[in-house]
């Protein structure tokens, strides 16, 4: 049986972000680097810095003023916020190939952008200093089962099988046939693109918070709420009548009142609305 170690190691550049985003990374990291030397990098890729300039000129940001540059795109949203865009922009393009028997690429990404943008709206609730790292944390959630379903779609099949025949979750399925599952491959693969180590842990503790470092329960706790609502409404709007009921747990777990839940589906439509057709295309 292939271990998650190996899994990993053998992923190669199917599962690895494009060179143009760890270029990026290594500039903005640079404690002296200027909007204008991020924003050349960002220039040598065509198709980042349209999506990039789409997405900021989009009511998701909701400037008055035309942003036509990328350069004045970096200044206003910041390095911190700029790196989510990048991932988000660069992450859907590396999974091609899935089979779609075994999942429909559309619909995985609408649902993970769902996640991404209702983990953005919780966060802006709770106050949080760094609001897009949720939003990252959302959109690649369930990125361990696209490496499982390019790297082992025999096993990811007998998982789905077996998720189906004997009404079991997903992640126990895969533990049965795997000995690992989505969550803990999700965690690993971002923890070799480099992202930070809260960002990791929240997506391999996402169904188990209470188990995540202390450190890193909070935003555990934040994406296990977000996948509840999105599981809840899945179109993201408060007319829809919800499919079951989120727990007291998951909402004291967040320090936040279920009340607030009709304010954050209309903030999450929003956004959702505003970012679909520049991400997901």
């Amino acid at each position: 049986m292939l271990s998650l170690e190996k899994l990993i190691d053998r992923s190669g550049k199917l599962g690895s972000l494009p060179a143009i985003v760890y270029r990026v990374f290594d500039v903005m990291d640079e404690p002296s680097s200027t909007a204008a030397q991020i924003g050349r990098v960002i220039n040598d890729d065509p198709a980042l810095t349209a999506r990039l300039l789409k997405l900021v000129n989009s009511p998701f940001y909701g400037f008055s003023a035309k942003v036509d540059t990328v350069y004045r795109a970096v200044a206003l949203i910041g390095h911190k916020e700029l790196r989510s865009v990048v991932v988000a922009a660069s992450a859907i393009k590396v999974f091609d190939g899935i089979p779609s028997d075994l999942v429909s690429m559309p619909e995985f990404w609408k649902r993970s952008l769902s996640t991404a943008v209702v983990a953005r709206v919780i966060a802006a609730f709770k106050r949080e200093k760094e609001i897009e790292r949720y939003f990252i944390a959302g959109l690649l959630h369930d990125i361990g089962s696209l490496l499982l379903y390019l790297q082992q779609p025999a096993e990811m099949t007998q998982a789905l099988q077996l998720q189906q025949s004997e009404g079991i979750s997903l992640s126990k399925a895969e533990k049965q046939v795997l000995g690992f599952d989505h969550t803990e491959v999700g965690g690993a693969l971002l923890k070799k693109w480099n992202l930070p180590p809260r960002i990791c842990s929240s997506i391999r503790f996402q169904e188990s918070p209470a188990k995540a470092p202390e450190a890193d329960q909070d935003a555990a706790w934040l994406v296990c709420l977000a996948r509840a609502i999105v599981d809840n409404y899945s179109e993201l709007d408060g007319t829809q009548e919800s499919t079951g009921e989120i727990s007291d747990e998951l909402w004291q777990a967040n320090n936040l009142d279920a009340s607030l839940l009709p304010k954050m589906l209309e903030k999450a439509q929003q956004q959702f609305e505003s970012s679909r057709d520049i991400l997901l295309t």
